[in-house]
């Protein structure tokens, strides 16, 4: 199959949409020889080896594989992890799950990684359709595509623990693994060459891939709903850019329905090995797999807290409002109200501001959002304003003391706030907006 631009893009916009960002962003198509597999530069080069191409890509299900296989890494974040083999091994597997179960039109149920991997052992883990019965990586393999158990779901994190804990030394062999993978086991690992891509690409890939994702749901008996699940949290922290950083100033002085992500520690039987006990380990040795491992492992759970926010109505932001409305728009579902301050603060409910109700008085200070967070005992508060206001020594005193940390969002024009730089940053609104 001959891979050039017009035969990606037309693959990406039949998958995606019409309208994929991901389809536009691939600006052209090199063959190269010192690339083993293929690769993708931030810039949107793709690069893939002939002698590769020529011997596993045969169609266009083929294709959409490969190219997604480098596009699904920064959407998980596995730069962050090192580059040893099995830390490789186990991003490429919770990617190459995902396109085969989640993309099973385009990708065929994963047609490319079934040409390139054998069905049983390690290599097993990097495609469906595996013999893995008698294989220690039985469970681990299950987690991914077999159905779903209770609440079993791993963290590419978490796999790559389990493959540590599986896998003797001299079992690791080379695997040719798809992309651009660093070698070694340097302290990063670019497990894409699309990291350092801006905030705003990685939200209109991740919206691309939000889109066109399928749970498999009742069609596989629940295969893969549990890497339906792992997906959706992956992508969520760069679809809601623009939450994630508000996160920060959640507050507890306040009740809303902002969610925040806690750890919290459990102490849980599961059939992979996440962290062992000595047992564990002791029956490992002696060749004699536990049938249950007793893990103390950490769980995501999400706290309902607040987001105390002051939106500046004076009169000389009046022709900023619909703007500031529509960006906001999106907290409609964690927001129940915000406060709105002139020359004195009112909350209201958030639905009212997005019907365009405002009180003000047209003036401005801050003093009035001083004694407000003050008498609420609020530790957090993000501010909107066009920064023309002023706070008078007393206020700034009585909010040192407070301890409070403030997020202040500029419109307008002005490029500081001095009253409230000693409070928190002070960012543009284009800072927080996707």
């Amino acid at each position: 199959m001959r891979i050039t631009l017009q035969t990606v893009r037309a693959i990406l916009s039949e998958s995606l949409g019409r309208e994929s960002f991901v389809a536009s962003f691939i600006k052209s198509v090199e063959e190269s020889e010192t690339c083993p597999t293929a690769s993708i530069s931030s810039e949107g080069v793709l690069q893939y080896n002939p002698a590769f191409a020529t011997k596993y890509i045969a169609c266009d299900e083929d294709l959409f594989c490969l190219v997604m296989h480098e596009i699904m890494h920064p959407m998980f974040g596995h730069f962050i992890y090192k580059s040893g083999h099995l830390e490789n091994i186990a991003a490429d597997m919770v990617i190459n799950a995902s396109i085969s179960l989640l993309f099973q039109n385009a990708s065929a149920c994963g047609s490319l990684f079934r040409k390139t991997y054998e069905p049983h052992g390690m290599e097993g883990l990097l495609r469906p359709l595996s013999r893995m019965h008698d294989s220690r990586y039985s469970n681990l393999y299950n987690v991914f595509y077999g159905s779903r158990h209770g609440e079993e779901r791993l963290t590419t994190g978490e796999v790559i623990h389990a493959l540590k804990v599986l896998t003797p030394t001299c079992d690791i062999g080379a695997i040719l693994l798809l992309g651009s993978h660093a070698s070694g086991d340097s302290d990063h690992n670019p497990a894409s060459s699309l990291t350092g891509l801006p905030a705003e690409s990685l939200c209109r890939i991740a919206e691309d891939l939000k889109r066109a994702a399928q749970c498999p749901g009742a069609r596989m008996a629940g295969q893969g709903e549990n890497l339906y699940d792992l997906f959706l949290d992956a992508i969520k922290t760069h679809l809601s850019i623009r939450k994630v950083l508000l996160q920060k100033f959640a507050t507890k002085r306040k009740v809303d329905r902002f969610k925040q992500s806690i750890h919290q520690p459990k102490i849980g039987v599961s059939p992979v090995p996440l962290h062992p006990s000595k047992r564990d380990f002791v029956l490992l040795a002696a060749g004699i797999p536990p049938f249950h491992y007793h893990n103390h492992v950490q769980r995501v759970a999400t706290k309902e807290h607040g987001l105390a926010v002051y939106l500046d109505v004076s009169g000389s932001v009046n022709e900023h409002l619909p703007e500031i409305v529509g960006v906001l728009s999106s907290l409609r579902a964690e927001l129940t109200s915000i406060f709105l301050f002139s020359n004195k603060v009112v909350e209201i409910p958030f639905k009212a501001l997005l019907a365009g109700q405002v009180h003000t008085t047209y003036g401005t200070d801050f003093d009035c959002i001083a004694d407000s967070i003050v008498e609420r005992d609020l530790d957090k508060a993000v501010i909107l304003t066009d920064g023309y206001a002023s706070l008078q020594t007393e206020h700034s005193e009585r909010l040192k003391q407070s301890r409070v940390r403030t997020l202040t969002v500029l419109f307008g024009g002005k490029t500081d706030c001095d009253e409230f730089a000693p409070f928190g940053d002070v960012v543009q609104l284009a800072d927080i907006t996707e």
